[in-house]
């Protein structure tokens, strides 16, 4: 399979552990298997412990009463399985992390970075393309699935798509602000749905920026609506099913009716982000006052690890199929433009806790990486409640009230 290693990625590990407290690696059925039968000597406390947790007919490394990974020597920082037995003897999903590498055309498959990280999310060590290798054997040990079918294409070719991704990543330059940016998304997703498929090429991408940017102004000179109440009950919904953390669950720090209960409440304008992920700020939604259209940013690059994240998974292709919950090429681009008012929002806590109504990029990696790790991968997001929540949400004018007042 055809590997596709962007440019501009890095990734070494520094030893957080953050990867073995919050994150609870699934098994392939094999790994079931040889990870009880480690050999650990006698009087280790490993020797005879249970590694395995079941739950729903699903295999995961099972984790300490506080949270981490029962292998993680927590004085260290170190691997048991790593430290003994070497790194083959992990299983795949821990050794794959960070990398998401998904199928995209068929024959080929492409890698990104996972924002749970905090290496990745500061780009940081080594290239990507220096661990080309690795990946590649990641690659042919995982199970990937075939590529992009016809439908998730929109009947688009190759080519077609390479084109939108390539205008897309390149006119987010041509707006100052992050509104602006979002709002483009959204209107070029429109104009998208709008097009007959043969006419489709770069020549009519580029005769279309003026329509488009002109679209973007008038928006932007309109007056700030804030978006009605279903709509703001609905973005909240779509917020909390971002935010709510399952591996709370899998721990048992957390119970699944009173998540239930907690996603209700939130939805309804109560409750806090800890509610639904023990490792967020308490902090009401009152003090967050959403809606308000008065946020205020450090500076104007704030966000920019939010575009980042857009550019990579367009160059990527893992803004749709499989790596994106299968949707397609329009619907993708309409999930891109949603990660702005969601990322903001979940920004907006962070700095609330800080006592504070002026977004830091700390704040701002804070929420892009919560938005992150449950966009394209959260079953909960991918159900029919779910996906017609988003579909209401990624309506032109519902979008615009959203991306100016969140």
């Amino acid at each position: 399979m055809k590997l596709q290693v962007l440019p501009g990625q890095h990734f070494t590990c520094r030893s957080c552990t953050n990867c073995c407290r919050d994150w609870h690696v699934e098994l392939l059925a094999d790994e079931t298997e040889s990870i009880p039968k480690l050999a650990w000597p006698e009087g280790d406390p490993l020797r005879g412990a249970s590694p395995l947790l079941r739950i729903g007919g699903r295999t995961f490394l099972a984790h300490k009463p506080g949270g981490a990974c029962l292998f993680l020597d927590e004085t260290s920082g170190l691997c048991r399985i790593h430290e003994r037995f070497g790194a083959q003897a992990k299983p795949l999903g821990c050794r794959v992390f960070p990398f998401q590498i998904a199928a995209t055309f068929e024959g080929e498959a492409s890698v990104t970075g996972r924002y749970d990280c905090p290496t990745i999310r500061k780009n940081d060590g080594q290239p990507f393309e220096a661990q080309r290798g690795e990946i590649e054997r990641y690659t042919a040990a995982m199970e990937l699935g075939s590529g992009f079918d016809d439908l998730t294409r929109c009947a688009l070719d190759r080519d077609q798509i390479a084109g939108i991704t390539q205008f897309v990543g390149v006119l987010l330059n041509a707006f100052a602000d992050d509104e602006r940016r979002a709002l483009f998304l959204i209107h070029f997703a429109d104009w998208l749905s709008a097009q007959q498929v043969g006419e489709l090429d770069r020549a009519s991408l580029g005769a279309a920026f003026e329509e488009l940017r002109d679209g973007v102004e008038r928006e932007m000179n309109r007056s700030v609506v804030r978006p009605g109440a279903a709509h703001r009950l609905a973005f909240r919904s779509l917020l909390a099913m971002h935010l709510r953390r399952d591996e709370d669950v899998l721990n048992g720090r957390a119970g699944r009716v009173r998540r239930l209960i907690a996603l209700t409440a939130f939805t309804a304008g109560g409750s806090s982000p800890r509610s639904l992920n023990l490792s967020q700020p308490h902090v009401r939604m009152r003090r967050v006052r959403l809606f308000d259209g008065k946020r205020r940013t450090a500076a104007p690059d704030t966000f920019a690890i939010l575009w980042r994240l857009v550019r990579t998974r367009l160059e990527s292709f893992q803004f749709m199929g499989g790596s994106n919950g299968g949707r397609n090429v329009i619907e993708g681009l309409r999930s891109l433009a949603l990660l702005h008012p969601l990322s903001v929002a979940a920004a907006r806590w962070h700095a609330a806790a800080r006592k504070s109504d002026v977004i830091e990029p700390a704040d701002a990696e804070n929420g892009v990486a919560l938005i992150e790790h449950a966009f394209g991968r959260s079953p909960l997001l991918q159900a029919p409640t779910a996906r017609r929540l988003e579909a209401t949400l990624v309506e032109r004018e519902t979008m615009a009230r959203l991306i100016r007042t969140v």
